[in-house]
């Protein structure tokens, strides 16, 4: 494994772990109990992971191009904005489909496309990948670059072994839920 792609996996546990902690913090504030929100049983949303490697590499090309401060953030908003939208698009419609679950719902608010994306999330979305491009990369970056070739390697072998038993055994349980209620549902007829 390239170094290279060890610092992304590490970057992406980072983001998946942030998102994971964003997401869980703001539900059990507002239900006033403990909610993973996450699709796996461990401390992570990969959505977010994957939504932070996604950005952080087209608005660097994307940005890069713009001289004016104001109009490079404007870009990596708006970019993101879209970037992102797709992504939780396509997650939601995808786990719906295979799982039969919603993990989130838009259904209530304005403006929204099968209840997966709506229009407030998505620019809330976009200013929250501003901040990450402009302020937590570089930060994380600046903690990250001095660390060994050797390090990250063994972090992404780790980060990748744990994804690959965790993703196993959530999936295992969504589908003995899926499955459960499907029967539960044929026993009630």
């Amino acid at each position: 494994m390239s170094s290279a792609l060890a610092q992304r996996m590490v970057l992406f546990a980072i983001y998946a772990f942030a998102g994971w902690l964003l997401e869980t913090s703001y539900a059990s504030i507002r239900e006033r109990r403990f909610v993973n929100r996450g699709f796996l049983c461990g401390p992570f949303c990969p959505i977010y992971g994957f939504a932070a490697l996604l950005i952080l590499a087209v608005t660097a090309r994307a940005g890069a191009r713009l001289d004016d401060p104001w109009a490079r953030g404007l870009a990596i908003i708006l970019v993101s904005a879209l970037l992102v939208t797709w992504l939780e698009y396509a997650t939601g419609w995808l786990l719906d489909r295979v799982f039969h679950r919603k993990w989130w719902n838009y259904q209530g608010r304005k403006m929204n496309i099968g209840g997966y994306v709506c229009v407030e999330y998505s620019l809330l979305w976009g200013a929250l990948a501003f901040v990450l491009a402009e302020l937590i990369h570089p930060a994380i970056l600046q903690l990250l670059t001095p660390l060994p070739a050797w390090f990250n390697i063994t972090a992404a072998w780790i980060i990748l072994f744990y994804f690959a038993i965790d993703t196993g055994v959530s999936v295992s349980k969504e589908w003995q839920r899926k499955h459960s209620a499907g029967l539960h549902r044929l026993k009630l007829r």
